[in-house]
């Protein structure tokens, strides 16, 4: 074997070991859930549990309030029960509930116009409401 072919598979070596550790580096830093489990049923209790559990208790309060429709208030006094070992059920959603002025506003205005499948989509967007909740809603304004 001639000595530039000997000095092409080492570079080529070189360049292969290189990348698999750049890509073991890269692979350990990253963070372990870039990609949101499903919801499970039952109103996400097991998520709020998961992120308590993982010391995320700001994450968990935000996932309980965007899944109920909780206030600030209602949401961490639930988390604090959860952590605690207590327990906790939702009941039924109020729906409507959490739902700014802004949003209620812009699904009156589209609403008035006759676009009545605008409204539902704005509401769903901005309250997480289920398609069914959010109609009753815009039909109620």
């Amino acid at each position: 074997m001639s000595p530039a072919v000997q000095i092409a598979l080492a570079v080529a070596l070189v360049v292969v070991v290189f990348l698999l550790l750049l890509l073991l580096v890269l692979r350990r830093d990253r963070p372990r859930d870039l990609v949101a489990p499903d919801r499970p049923a039952g109103g996400g209790q097991a998520e709020v549990l998961r992120l308590i559990h993982a010391g995320r208790r700001v994450e968990a309060v935000k996932v309980l309030r965007e899944q109920t429709g909780l206030s600030l208030l209602e949401a961490k006094q639930a988390v604090d029960a959860l952590a605690a070992g207590g327990s906790w059920s939702p009941g039924p959603p109020v729906p409507g509930k959490g739902v700014d002025d802004a949003v209620r506003a812009e699904a009156a205005r589209l609403l008035h116009r006759g676009e009545k499948i605008q409204a539902i989509k704005v509401v769903r967007e901005h309250t997480h409401m289920s398609l069914a909740d959010a109609k009753r809603y815009v039909e109620g304004l």
